[in-house]
């Protein structure tokens, strides 16, 4: 049997063998960098506030500056009254229509309101075909009481006033050399005027564009009246040698 510190010394080399020590120390958790944080209060109270996602409008166009109440309100009466009457209330009809319903509310403010909640409703509808519905009990209810009104109702377009055309004064002699038969009727229904020298004034600030037109226009009508004279001098020549040939 061998001794006792052989065994030992034999237990100790082999369990060192079988061991494998890691390369490099691993380090230790208490050092390891955190990007999140702070060493100090001074640090957390510099840090920027994070930043708050702002409620979605369903609406669109804008956020309300009417509480719903007042719009459902406004929006029943007006449903009534379209309804009752086959049309949409306007500004005058708007006391009657509101019977009371809102009396903080002038005609000229239900008016502007009534007109948002329509582009309100144009936007609602566009939202719908992509697929987005109404969020909230409000944004429902808001949505079919405008249905009710304006479902089917096209949208006014607004026309914009034709500005009329500006040009810069021109001699009479230089358009006349551009434009001869319109030069010569305008000089014809200027002398017949009862203020005279406003059709050539008229004339003398007259573009391009339009006087070409109206210069081929009046020598087309020109080219007509000198047919119609033509056949009939023919027709006139005609008459004549018919009767010199009866009196032969």
């Amino acid at each position: 049997m061998p001794p006792a510190s052989s065994v030992v010394t034999t237990a100790s080399s082999a369990s060192s063998s079988d061991i494998s020590l890691p390369s490099s120390p691993s380090p230790s958790p208490e050092h390891s960098p955190d990007p999140y944080a702070f060493s100090s209060l001074d640090e957390i109270n510099a840090a920027p506030p994070a930043k708050k996602k702002k409620p979605r409008n369903w609406g669109g166009t804008r956020a309300r500056t009417w509480p719903t109440a007042d719009e459902v309100a406004l929006l029943e009466a007006v449903a009534a009254y379209k309804e009752q009457h086959g049309r949409l209330p306007n500004r005058a009809d708007f006391p009657a229509a509101l019977a009371g319903r809102l009396p903080h509310i002038s005609a000229e403010q239900a008016g502007k309101r009534l007109k948002y909640l329509r582009r309100r409703y144009d936007d609602s509808v566009r939202r719908l075909r992509r697929g987005t519905v109404p969020v909230t009990d409000d944004d429902v209810r808001v949505f079919r009481l405008s249905k009710r009104i304006w479902e089917g109702v096209p949208k006014r377009q607004r026309r914009r006033p034709r500005a009329a055309p500006h040009h810069e004064r021109r001699a009479f002699a230089e358009l006349e050399e551009m434009y001869p038969c319109l030069a010569a009727e305008v000089e014809a229904i200027d002398a017949k005027c009862v203020t005279p020298g406003l059709m050539r004034m008229a004339f003398e600030r007259m573009g391009d564009e339009q006087a070409a037109e109206l210069e081929a226009k009046v020598k087309r009508q020109r080219l007509a009246q000198l047919k119609a004279d033509a056949r009939r001098a023919e027709l006139k020549s005609l008459v004549l040698r018919t009767i010199i040939g009866e009196m032969e």
